[in-house]
């Protein structure tokens, strides 16, 4: 099956526990969707992403509340970042750079490079000056996740091939607030909407949802060092799977490089993951 579309679902804030490096950062111990639901008795109802097999990715340290499921419809593994400095953009520019032949670009533009003909990129986020720098991508600044997703469920439903990446931000606002009880509503609220869009797509479509940073509510940091969650959902493609522990953000924009034939650097820091999907 040939994948002609990817969306990059980039549900920033969101991480699954310490990375191997936390130490290195004054993250010990960090683990936001854990501590957001350390209660037992704290209800949340997230069905398309514990269907997903986010649950899965902690097999080591389960939540009950989104337990792991003997078939998963996605493939699931977590992300060490790899940047050695733990800043908010630090991950968004690490998953979707690549090291080409003579210097580091985006696959945001040479997804549109490769083929200007069909491919198209579509940048749904708030403001961020490097994602507004990249020159070949339609970039729409949204202010609200509400808007992210209007657009988005508008341009699942058009068969266009190219690249669809929406970063949500509410997620992190809240963290930044510390209000529990509204982050894992808005965690409803997108699992209702993921759900949407994975109705939505088309066989040739490959959803990956991931978070381009952490921020645990419990530590006085904006950004923690933990694991990134990544999930991999193709409604044509084969039962989902394990995808190991990833060494960096890079992978994604890696394995979009050799879905749309985008030449990548011997020495490029990301490995794609592609055949362990298809």
């Amino acid at each position: 099956m040939k994948i002609k579309r990817v969306i990059i679902l980039d549900l920033a804030s969101m991480g699954i526990g310490e990375s191997a490096d936390a130490n290195r950062f004054d993250s010990v111990g960090a683990d936001t969707l854990g501590h957001l639901l350390a209660d037992d008795s704290t209800q949340i109802t997230v069905p398309a992403l514990t269907e997903l097999g986010l649950g899965n990715i902690r097999y080591q340290n389960p939540i009950s509340q989104i337990p792991i499921v003997d078939n998963p419809f996605g493939s699931y593994g977590k992300i060490q970042i790899a940047a050695p400095n733990n800043q908010v953009n630090s991950g968004l520019r690490e998953m979707l750079d690549y090291q080409a032949e003579e210097r580091t670009t985006s696959i945001l533009d040479s997804v549109v490079e490769v083929n200007a003909v069909e491919n198209t990129v579509l940048v749904l986020a708030n403001y961020q000056s490097y994602l507004s720098n990249q020159l070949r991508a339609q970039n729409v600044h949204v202010n609200d996740d509400t808007s992210v997703w209007w657009a988005l469920h508008r341009e699942a439903i058009s068969p266009r091939p190219g690249l669809i990446y929406a970063r949500m931000s509410t997620l992190d606002q809240l963290a930044h607030q510390g209000k529990k009880e509204e982050y894992r509503n808005e965690l409803e609220m997108i699992d209702q909407n993921i759900q949407r869009v994975m109705n939505e797509m088309y066989s040739t479509d490959l959803l990956l949802i991931t978070s381009s940073f952490a921020n645990d509510m419990q530590s006085p940091l904006t950004v923690t060092r933990e694991y990134l969650p990544l999930i991999a959902y193709n409604p044509g493609g084969q039962p989902g799977k394990s995808l190991g522990i990833r060494r960096s953000l890079g992978d994604i924009g890696a394995t979009v490089a050799e879905l749309f034939n985008v030449q990548v650097a011997d020495n490029n820091i990301g490995h794609s993951f592609l055949r362990e999907l298809l």
